[in-house]
């Protein structure tokens, strides 16, 4: 594993790594957790999808998304010949599976022909969705600093409700997030699902500043006639783990949190770069506004934990979730968090890597429940 993570290091230094993926494939270039992810989200097959991945030779855009796209637009055309048949169930499992290919076209964003893609998934997620869930609905919120297009759904269109903050990292989507909520829409929550800033459709960078982002969202829904502004709660995966543990100390607004695989500290250092393939470093360059890999080490270590002991001691309580086998962030900030949050819990999922994908379904169960007891959810 050592030598694969300097090889990815040095090509990516190199600027190599289209050529060497022309030869092995992408795939060899893409975390472990690749695979797990999407095929959690459409219900894919994980063999096929890995055989697709080894298939694939090239992240430049035009190859990388003709290639998904490709598998994208005949599960659309396969799905609406069963809606036009009246096979709904049928139907609405092919689109599914369609907007997690537009989806995996769309990563990691930022270039012309991916955010196409990411419009497509986007939109055919919004024609989708009703199918499966009427109560979501798209909620834009004006930060001031961003405007944030989410999806918001409450149990009924009457009575107050806690509310949960949903946000999640580098290039993820709010359609990775609906669709396994989708299994815990009879729970008594509200629920707000939004985009990390400097993602996709956002039109500034992420940063420091990107905080008053995610305030002015807990702002505006702690108004909102159908939320109990006391009983507001955020939950983060990877990177949006980040904003909830961040959020957690800096917002009086929120009740509690829960972080999933997040970078603090320890991950924004040198020592744990090693083995980041170029494409991510690329989305980083992008998604932070940094010219080049020294600007970009700047604004990481901007957002590092460290520079502020006051974001490692929130006071309401926290839980963190990681798989004790991080490959990608490792687990050390999961763990100081935890650890120093003088209400924080910690859950490692045995032989489990980034955000526990693995246990994907076991930990969001354990998040549901946590939150319905520190929300008090009879």
């Amino acid at each position: 594993m050592v030598f694969k993570d300097i090889l990815v290091t040095t090509v990516a230094f190199l600027g190599k790594t289209e050529k060497i993926a022309s030869r092995v494939g992408v795939s060899y270039f893409l975390p472990r957790l690749f695979k797990l992810r999407y095929s959690n989200m459409g219900g894919l097959n994980p063999d096929e999808f890995e055989r697709q991945m080894k298939a694939l030779r090239s992240f430049e855009e035009e190859n990388w998304c003709t290639y998904w796209n490709g598998f994208a637009e005949d599960l659309e055309a396969k799905g609406r010949e069963y809606l036009e048949r009246g096979e709904k169930d049928r139907g609405v499992e092919f689109l599914i599976k369609a907007i997690t290919y537009y989806t995996v076209s769309a990563f990691p964003g930022h270039t012309p022909r991916r955010m196409e893609a990411y419009w497509k998934a986007r939109a055919l997620f919004e024609e989708t969705f009703p199918m499966l869930d009427d109560k979501m609905r798209k909620h834009v919120i004006d930060t001031g600093v961003e405007r944030v297009e989410g999806y918001i759904r409450f149990p009924s269109d009457e009575g107050r409700f806690p509310m949960v903050v949903i946000t999640n990292g580098l290039e993820g989507t709010v359609q990775e997030l609906a669709h396994p909520l989708l299994a815990y829409r009879d729970a008594p929550l509200g629920v707000f699902l939004m985009e990390m800033p400097g993602t996709y459709a956002y039109k500034k960078p992420m940063g420091p500043e990107s905080e008053e982002v995610y305030k002015g969202v807990i702002e505006a829904l702690s108004m909102h006639p159908q939320v109990d502004s006391d009983r507001i709660a955020m939950v983060g995966t990877s990177f949006g783990g980040y904003w909830a543990a961040r959020m957690a100390a800096v917002s009086d607004r929120l009740a509690c949190a829960v972080v999933s695989g997040a970078p603090l500290a320890h991950a924004f250092g040198i020592a744990n770069s090693l083995g980041t393939p170029e494409i991510f470093i690329d989305a980083l360059l992008k998604v932070t506004g940094a010219s080049d890999v020294i600007g970009l080490r700047r604004r990481l270590s901007e957002l590092s934990f460290d520079r502020d002991s006051r974001l490692w001691r929130p006071k309401i309580p926290v839980l963190v979730l990681n798989g004790d086998r991080d490959t990608l962030l490792g687990t050390r900030d999961s763990i100081l968090l935890a650890t120093r949050a003088p209400r924080g819990y910690l859950k490692l999922y045995e032989n489990d890597d980034h955000c526990a994908m693995g246990h994907y379904r076991e930990w969001l169960d354990l998040t549901f429940e946590w939150l319905s007891l520190q929300l008090r959810v009879s």
